[in-house]
């Protein structure tokens, strides 16, 4: 087995990553690995990398204008490859560890307003089962503050009406209890009465939100319907599944939730990321003074 083979192996069975994180990762580390070869450096001898070979692949990057948050990300990858390497005695120490990320401008997230969500969620109502479905989709993600993969991991026994919860699995399989509102919980009761037997016909499936062949419905979908929601209702298309997550979190923060609590029910880690919606609340704020106040 190929070192890279050995690392996607302990990416996704160690360290519990998604499938689109562990090909993200390999593809950066292969890329690495094949610029490696043209400097006379084989996969087999991982010792002889140094920062040199780093520095001119992140160069040879630059060149080519790839933007910062991109090189930092191949660098991020390599820098894991090779920690790995060392851990696993292929190589004495990392030394991309010595190596600094370039400081990446850190964008505000994009979050819909309070009437654009209302205008989506509209947008979302009909009697077809799948039409149904999506209305619960949305609600459930505007309610809770669940990413995308949560979503579509979600299986019925997860979801519980009486204690007004869903079970997720996070980054890192991390399991977290997240709340669902009383709309919500009418979407999807109403859901799972009609459209979710109409989509099944008679198949059997474990998964809380299926396709319309039955199947577990996958996070490309969500994204299609959530694009023809946001075009019905006037808004701008470069929403996403994810901009739901943002407003959750954005307007708990307007409305004086206590970070921690939106940390807590975001399920990051680290709360410097949560601290990204105060700026975003205090950004609006902003806003409304400048275009209000007389001698802004």
């Amino acid at each position: 087995m190929s070192w890279i083979d050995s690392f996607a192996r302990h990416l996704g069975s160690e360290r519990n990553l998604s499938p689109r994180t562990v090909e993200a990762y390999t593809g950066d580390v292969a890329q690495f690995i094949s610029f490696c070869e043209r400097l006379g450096i084989s996969e087999d001898s991982p010792g002889h990398i140094g920062v040199g070979a780093i520095r001119k692949f992140l160069s040879m990057l630059q060149s080519r204008g790839m933007s910062a948050s991109s090189v930092s990300r191949k660098l991020s990858s390599i820098r894991s490859y090779l920690r790995y390497l060392a851990r696993e005695g292929a190589i004495e120490s990392n030394p991309a560890l010595t190596m600094s990320r370039a400081r990446r401008p850190r964008r505000l997230p994009r979050a819909l307003g309070r009437d654009e969500v209302t205008s989506l969620l509209g947008a979302a109502g009909g009697d077809s089962p799948l039409a149904i479905r999506d209305r619960a989709i949305l609600e459930l993600l505007y309610s809770s503050g669940i990413r995308l993969s949560e979503l579509v991991g979600i299986d019925v026994h997860d979801y519980s009406p009486s204690t007004r919860s869903v079970r997720v699995f996070g980054k890192g399989a991390r399991e977290r209890i997240a709340p669902v509102g009383s709309q919500a919980i009418a979407a999807i009761g109403h859901y799972l009465e009609t459209a979710r037997p109409a989509l099944l016909a008679g198949r059997e499936s474990s998964a809380l939100f299926v396709s319309r062949l039955g199947q577990r419905i996958s996070g490309r979908s969500v994204e299609r319907a959530m694009k023809k929601y946001l075009m019905k209702a006037g808004l701008p298309s470069r929403s996403t599944p994810h901009s739901m997550r943002h407003s959750f979190a954005t307007h708990m923060t307007d409305s004086g939730a206590d970070l921690r609590a939106v940390q807590e029910l975001l399920g990051h880690s680290d709360i410097s990321t949560t601290q990204i919606y105060t700026s975003v609340s205090r950004e609006r704020l902003y806003r409304v003074y400048r275009k209000t106040h007389p001698r802004a």
